[in-house]
């Protein structure tokens, strides 16, 4: 399948990004870019959901250019498959690459879908969830972070269980400090809520 050319974009959460490449649909996680119906969207959030007709993946997906929004949305929008359905079905997606400078956040949004704080994991940064449980809790021990990716979209689906209609996304900006990335993830929610892509 020839995908259509689309213009560059320039954002920290697309750099050190692979080519497309061909996964099962129910491989697709946040932070991967789909190329779904000529468009590229950034999947912000994926879960599996109970509904009326059985299991369902949930794609939380965003345009990433205006072009691509003109074809889809213009705003962060949910897109689901039966799990049945979807381990049947292959995907094209570009997935982001290891890279020490990659933080993945659990951003939190408020009900208009502006930021309000966001979680932030790093490989190789101290991390008390990779280490072993301190017989004392008042002294946690660390060690360097090997799954930033999978602490962030934990973190994500027990807010979706504990807050469930609100929305929560898994970014992945490239920067040098947690407080950098934050400033990315702040921009980048407040164009998907007004611009309606990256």
């Amino acid at each position: 399948m020839t995908l259509p050319a689309h213009p560059a974009v320039t954002s920290p959460l697309l750099d050190d990004m692979s080519g497309a490449l061909t996964f099962g649909r129910l491989a697709v996680q946040p932070g991967m870019v789909l190329h779904e119906g000529g468009a590229r969207l950034l999947v912000l959030n994926s879960r599996n959901a109970a509904g009326e007709y059985g299991q369902r993946q949930e794609l939380l997906v965003a345009a990433v250019t205006e072009g691509d929004a003109r074809a889809t949305w213009f705003h962060a929008w949910s897109m689901g498959l039966s799990v049945d359905f979807a381990r049947s079905k292959t995907a094209t997606a570009q997935a982001p690459q290891p890279s020490n400078r990659r933080w993945w956040l659990a951003v939190s949004l408020d009900g208009r879908g502006r930021y309000t704080g966001a979680n932030g994991y790093r490989d190789g940064s101290p991390c008390t969830i990779c280490a072993p449980r301190p017989l004392d809790p008042s002294r946690p021990n660390y060690e360097p972070c090997r799954n930033a990716h999978a602490h962030a979209w934990n973190v994500v689906g027990n807010w979706d269980r504990v807050a469930p209609g609100t929305s929560h996304y898994v970014l992945g900006p490239t920067a040098e400090t947690l407080d950098r990335a934050r400033e990315i993830a702040a921009d980048t929610c407040e164009r998907i809520r007004t611009l309606g892509h990256l």
